[in-house]
């Protein structure tokens, strides 16, 4: 393999490696997109949880009267 054919395969080689590094840059931020989006979600439900708490003790109240 030539000196020109070297330079090539290394230019080529070093392309796809960029490729691949954009990617995993994308995916890596549209991770950390979904933790928030799932942490946000699991205070909701947190929140929700604690609302048929309260609202089924205010019913058993209300039915024991």
């Amino acid at each position: 393999m030539g000196r020109a054919a070297r330079q090539q395969k290394l230019t080529q080689d070093l392309t796809a490696m960029m490729r691949v590094m954009e990617t995993v840059l994308v995916l890596n931020d549209e991770q950390g997109g979904s933790n928030k989006e799932m942490t946000k979600l699991r205070t909701q439900n947190e929140k929700l949880e604690a609302r048929v708490l309260k609202l089924d003790g205010e019913l058993t109240d209300l039915r024991g009267k």
